[in-house]
């Protein structure tokens, strides 16, 4: 800071003001702090393995489609922005020296513990199911069939120093992948190219949202006409109906000492109108106007009612049965 004064002043002798150099000096300042802080906060976020995704039936195909569903998940944490993701290659590498391999720990490696080096969670899992079911209707001169594909995994988020389970949830998505209809002489059909390709994506997705706002929550970053939300394409597509909550007092166990959560009060429900690489736009549906801070849960994916073909539950027209 001294030479900048030494500068203003020998600047101000040959004519230059002193107020102009000040300034840039003050504005200067002022910058610098905001660099520094971007820095550190880039370099604190959570570091991610993400190790094999396993088959509950061995059968080739389904093993190499696994593998597919390990990359999906992969590019969309990558996309989320909120992780440094560790290279596969070198995840394999650490718990084999760790001695981890696919039990995570039996508490006799790494001097005791977990304590994976480089990582701060591992996320692995279990492909549960990935089938197609058919459904056929045929009644005189009319015939209708349609194909679904439907996907689950069971995983889990692990915090690579303890060996606790942070997070475990299931994740299922389905895909209306063919449907045909025929009456007299009049027969349609349609289909996807690669629907165990679409249905994996789809989960990987979904998957990748419930780890993400797990540890940092979707919510509202500018209230108004316009909400603007924290997550953009990688989590959030236009069309997406998703709930508003207001968080209130935390709610803890006395017993265990545990926080169970908050108290929240609903305030509405919004709709994504657009969606890119960093931010979402939405607006009000019913309810209250969500204001700065509010949190966010997705309700309707409109990526699933688009492949299903329609509207997720269509309305009774008459009286139920």
């Amino acid at each position: 800071m001294s030479s900048f004064i030494a500068l203003a002043v020998k600047r101000s002798i040959l004519g230059t003001p002193v107020m102009k150099i000040l300034k840039a000096c003050l504005a200067l300042l002022l910058i610098l702090p905001h660099f520094s802080v971007s820095l550190v906060s880039a370099n604190d976020l959570p570091i991610i393995g993400i190790s094999t995704i396993k088959e509950t039936v061995n059968d080739r195909r389904r093993n190499a489609k696994g593998d597919n569903f390990q990359a999906m998940l992969e590019t969309q944490m990558a996309k989320v922005g909120r992780f440094r993701i560790m290279e596969r290659v070198r995840v394999d590498e650490i718990l084999a020296e760790q001695g981890l391999n696919n039990e995570f720990g039996d508490g006799k490696t790494a001097n005791g513990g977990f304590n994976v080096g480089g990582v701060d969670y591992l996320v692995y899992g279990t492909i549960t199911k990935l089938g197609q079911v058919k459904s056929a209707v045929s009644t005189g001169n009319f015939a209708s069939a349609k194909l679904v594909t439907e996907m689950s995994v069971d995983l889990k988020v692990v915090d690579a120093s303890t060996g606790e389970i942070r997070k475990a949830e299931s994740v299922s998505a389905s895909v209306k992948t063919a449907s045909g209809v025929a009456t007299g002489n009049f027969t349609n059909i349609s289909g996807g190219s690669d629907p165990l390709s679409d249905v994996q994506r789809m989960a990987a997705k979904k998957a990748a949202a419930l780890i993400a706002t797990s540890i940092f929550p979707i919510e509202v970053i500018k209230g108004g006409s316009i909400i603007y939300l924290n997550y953009g394409s990688s989590i959030l597509d236009s069309g997406d109906v998703l709930a508003v909550f207001e968080p209130g007092e935390d709610l803890i166990d006395e017993t265990t000492g545990l926080n169970l959560g908050s108290e929240e009060k609903y305030l509405g429900k919004i709709e994504v109108t657009d969606s890119n690489d960093k931010f979402s736009k939405a607006k009000l549906l019913d309810g209250e106007t969500p204001q700065k801070g509010s949190l966010v849960r997705i309700l309707e994916k409109a990526s699933e009612v688009r492949k299903s073909g329609g509207k997720a539950q269509e309305q009774k027209r008459g009286r139920k049965i």
